[in-house]
């Protein structure tokens, strides 16, 4: 179960961490439209930690 967790917890982190070095590569013009995405795609990275966390406990119980 631990590998599991650790699994989860590396793919979320690694697409995370490539979110965040593709957006800097934006043009100059669509910056504001970068920045709006990205924060966009923080919140949808952090409710999936929430939900990925919860299956677990879930999991866990059961």
């Amino acid at each position: 179960m631990t590998i599991s967790m650790i699994a989860a917890a590396v793919v979320m982190l690694a697409g995370l961490i490539g979110t965040l070095a593709l957006s800097g590569r934006g043009d100059e013009q669509y910056t504001s439209a970068t920045e709006g995405n990205l924060t966009r795609l923080v919140l949808i990275y952090a409710g999936l930690a929430l939900v990925l966390a919860a299956g677990i406990g879930v999991y866990l119980v059961l």
